[in-house]
């Protein structure tokens, strides 16, 4: 037997895949790698999950009104086909 076969037998914990460890609060509560993004970009501002969720929910609701307004924006529009589109440089007799 091999020296290193001999550590795996007696050591196999070391030699497991490890996953990412999950973010946590100091509570031991996990949250997102988004909450952690929001809380890390808002420098110092945003300090915990809570206000994280709390700043994307309002972002996406902020998103959401823009988006439905400017669908009902273009939903008035029409386009006018029938009109004769005569270019500058065309002489017209």
């Amino acid at each position: 037997m091999d020296l290193l076969e001999q550590y795996k037998q007696q050591n196999p914990e070391k030699f497991r895949e490890k996953k990412p460890a999950p973010m946590a609060d100091p509570y031991g509560r996990e949250y997102s790698t988004l909450v952690a993004l929001v809380m890390r970009l808002s420098s110092g501002r945003i300090k915990d999950a809570r206000q994280a969720s709390y700043a994307l929910a309002v972002t996406a609701g902020v998103i959401a009104i823009a988006a439905l307004f400017f669908f009902y924006q273009t939903l008035g529009t029409t386009i006018d086909t029938t009109k004769n589109f005569v270019p500058a440089e065309t002489p017209v007799k």
